[in-house]
């Protein structure tokens, strides 16, 4: 089971042994699935190598650093990571009802992928079901003058043996705002450019803003609304300037550039466009199933339109198993990602929060500092903002920036899933000290301002209702 041969016929092949692939193999094994699990690298894709185990592990070793040095704490990451991958490719060599193929594939027709494998050998893999899941990796610009070996991207960040003495981030994404965290705390010099005219675009602007202000307290320093221009290897100096104009000031010292702007998909040489799947920048369209526009290709994970995270393709595999199991079951709405920025303070947001809040919505803004756990643990800056729909109770989006961010977002994940509204939060017990009980702030605030008006949220909502149906 655990060596290619040269034809396999199987109820599913999965190509990509990341996140996505791995959820979608196991599920349809214990379902009685026979499972072809394709794999041209390394079992657990980006996110188990180069992306979510080590970067979290390095935060977590940075954070609780003693004494260590950078190189020991650079090493003990990579030791966690090794350790996992390899715990993760004895699993899935030696899994019943998944058979495990090393190579390239090559999607011939709708029912067929050619396998490569290193020694130029192939296999033939006949599916009834194929679901690409085949990730992305980091996105490269060039920057003038710049060696090779002073470029980063997270895909050689944790192969480092020390901390830089100065590090320059390119893109103030969750990616670029954890990796300054991690190496500020290693003792590394850090600046951090982003085109954009603030850190952590995709955030509401006064989270990106307490993020800043604190990463800025941390000794991080941010230039947003720059980007790299040009490198001089002679004086070790990187010229920088807003993005349409030259550039206006420079970085003196620099030892490393880590380029973090981005994911390309890995979608390319699959043979994706031969047999007609529909395609965006290079991304694989698919339905609320999993689906491409092709009957029995499927999709799932950063190599589509729908999610970029680790969860996200997790859950996009839960979905195509259930529809290949139960194919008449009704796809429902697509499910709802939760993001969240590991770095500290810690940032999360789910759903749509606009800047201009519209009239039908109520937002209800807690100040982490009114938290008494905030007190206990001097925590500083943070914020907790709902957005509820007037009348109906209904939550559209909340952003949490403070400790716990991304355990106290999943409450609002729960909460949207399942359309509880915020009305019947109130009277839940939250436990004391903790920063839950934000949460229960953020609901009374709710209750007291919505209950004395309900009249005037009715007007609201229905007018919102009538404009939302206008449109």
């Amino acid at each position: 089971m655990t060596t290619a041969t040269a034809s396999v016929q199987v109820d599913a092949a999965i190509i990509g042994a990341g996140s996505g692939g791995l959820t979608v193999a196991i599920g349809l094994s214990q379902f009685g699935k026979s499972v072809a699990l394709i794999e041209a690298a390394e079992i657990g894709g980006d996110c188990t190598n180069v992306g979510c185990i080590p970067s979290k592990s390095l935060l977590h070793h940075t954070a609780h650093q003693d004494d260590r040095l950078a190189s020991e704490v650079l090493a003990k990451v990579r030791e966690r990571r090794d350790s996992l991958r390899d715990h993760e490719t004895e699993e899935f060599n030696n899994k019943d009802g998944v058979n495990m193929v090393w190579g390239r594939a090559k999607i011939d027709a709708v029912d067929h992928i050619t396998v490569t494998h290193a020694d130029a050998s192939t296999t033939s893999v006949v599916a009834k079901h194929i679901v690409v899941a085949t990730g992305s990796r980091a996105r490269r610009i060039p920057i003038e003058g710049l060696a090779e070996d002073r470029y980063l991207t997270n895909a050689e960040l944790f192969e480092e043996h020390d901390a830089p003495g100065k590090l320059v981030i390119v893109g103030a994404g969750p990616i670029g705002v954890e990796m300054a965290t991690a190496f500020r705390r290693l003792g590394s010099g850090v600046v951090v450019l982003d085109a954009a005219p603030r850190i952590l675009p995709l955030y509401l602007p006064e989270a990106s803003a307490i993020v800043e202000r604190e990463l800025t307290k941390q000794g991080i320093d941010v230039r947003a609304g720059m980007v790299a221009k040009s490198f001089d290897e002679a004086t070790q100096t990187m010229q920088i300037g807003p993005l349409d104009g030259d550039a206006t000031a420079e970085i003196t010292g620099v030892d490393r550039v880590l380029v973090a702007v981005g994911r390309v998909p890995n979608s390319e040489d699959l043979g994706l466009e031969e047999i007609g799947v529909e395609m965006e920048r290079g991304r694989i369209v698919i339905d609320a199933k999993g689906r491409s526009s092709i009957d029995g290709i499927w999709a799932c994970g950063d190599v589509t339109t729908e999610g970029a995270t680790t969860h996200a393709a997790n859950a996009w595999g839960r979905r195509i198993i259930k529809h290949i199991i139960a194919p008449p079951a009704p796809a429902g709405p697509a499910p709802l990602h939760p993001a969240v920025t590991f770095s500290n303070p810690e940032a999360a947001t789910i759903g749509e929060q606009p800047e201009e809040v519209p009239s039908d919505v109520r937002r209800v803004v807690v100040d982490y500092g009114a938290i008494d756990r905030s007190y206990t643990d001097e925590v500083g800056e943070g914020i907790i903002v709902v957005d509820v729909r007037r009348f109906r109770g209904t939550v559209l989006g909340a952003t949490v920036v403070g400790p716990r961010a991304g355990e106290l977002i999943s409450t609002f994940s729960l909460a949207m899933k399942n359309d509880i509204k915020f009305s019947k939060w109130y009277g839940t017990v939250w436990p004391y000290p903790s920063y839950s009980d934000g949460i229960g702030k953020a609901v009374d605030l709710y209750m007291g301002e919505a209950l004395p008006n309900i009249h005037r949220e009715f007007a609201a909502w229905a007018k919102g209702k009538v404009g939302r149906l206008v449109k």
